[in-house]
């Protein structure tokens, strides 16, 4: 990774903050700061759209218990069509991990359509982690919110809890700034299968709009990614969901998304600390969290009440042919070595 931006703390501040590398290797090197934003990738997944639906249930707004079909009239008659919300928030729709939805279209209806013919990736009620079950949690949320995603989590999570730095790119210059990414999209290229138009991918480098394909295709809003933010202002919506009254809830508001996993280890939003090999045995079995392709993460520990963000562009300037574990394991166990010192 050519750098890194972290917080570790608890509601108290931070026991240890900062960055350290550069931001950016091209087109000429630029040094990491603590103000840096990053490309989140699926933080957003909890971060924004386990969120939202955690607000709109408890408002009557959203149910979680309404199935895919009843929903989604293109997949009442697919093999999805009997799963729930609440299922695809927990990746048990049977949904595939990925498709390339953006060859196939760019607006919602284009996606619902391009999932409705794809073949599932495994029954109902097994958990396969999926992108897919999030961007049709994130279409319901927005017409049950009667508004874009962008939009709601302005209005409901960055502006209560003051966060300047955190939000959607979508297709402006916002994130200009932001840590760079993939220069082009060659490894969702590479996923995509050899009889993809190559006309379909980006090529420049990526940087200041989202670094996933179809949340690009969207226009950089999505459920499963599309958000950016500096390791702060994560922070503090980790720091929210511990103590739900300052976005303004009552204590306890979000217990869905802290407690309770199911058979596959996940809450609402999240996976437990046990499920992943990178920080099992590092944080405690109360721990929930999620991870970012682009190399970014955020757990939470309830029983301590810690917070852990580490944010990177580990996929800068080009996708490394190595996974990520070792570093995150080492980051968490330092970590942790800060906050029970």
């Amino acid at each position: 990774m050519p750098g890194a931006q972290w917080w570790v703390g608890g509601p108290d501040g931070p026991v240890s903050s900062g960055a350290v590398g550069v931001a950016a290797l091209e087109p000429e090197t630029e040094r990491a700061t603590d103000a840096t934003p990053y490309d989140l990738a699926s933080l957003t997944k909890p971060l924004t759209t386990a969120l939202l639906a955690v607000l709109l249930e408890r408002e009557g707004r959203l149910s979680l218990a309404a199935t895919l079909g009843a929903t989604f009239p293109e997949l009442r008659a697919t093999p999805y069509g009997a799963a729930t919300l609440r299922d695809a928030a927990f990746h048990r729709a049977g949904l595939p991990a990925w498709k390339a939805l953006y060859l196939e279209g760019a607006t919602r209806e284009d996606y619902v359509a391009s999932i409705a013919a794809t073949a599932p990736a495994g029954s109902p009620g097994t958990t396969v982690y999926s992108d897919l079950g999030y961007l049709l949690l994130g279409f319901a949320i927005e017409h049950a919110g009667g508004a874009a995603l962008d939009r709601m989590f302005e209005e409901r999570v960055a502006r209560p809890l003051a966060l300047p730095r955190c939000g959607y790119a979508g297709r402006s210059d916002r994130f200009r700034d932001a840590a760079p990414t993939e220069r082009g999209n060659a490894y969702e290229r590479s996923l995509a299968g050899p009889e993809a138009p190559e006309d379909r991918f980006r090529r420049a480098l990526i940087r200041g709009v989202v670094h996933d394909g179809n949340a690009w295709g969207l226009g950089g809003v999505a459920g499963h990614a599309g958000l950016f933010a500096t390791a702060s202002d994560v922070a503090r919506v980790g720091l929210a969901l511990l103590e739900a009254p300052r976005l303004g809830r009552p204590r306890g508001s979000f217990a869905s998304m802290l407690d309770s996993p199911d058979a596959g280890g996940r809450t609402l939003g999240f996976v437990t600390a046990g499920r992943t090999e990178s920080v099992r045995g590092v944080l405690g079995d109360d721990a929930v969290g999620h991870f970012g392709f682009t190399g970014t993460s955020l757990w939470i520990e309830p029983a301590s009440s810690s917070v852990y963000v580490l944010l990177t562009n580990r996929v800068h300037p080009a996708v490394p042919p190595y996974d990520f574990i070792a570093t995150r394991r080492e980051f968490h166990a330092a970590a942790v070595s800060l906050t029970r010192s």
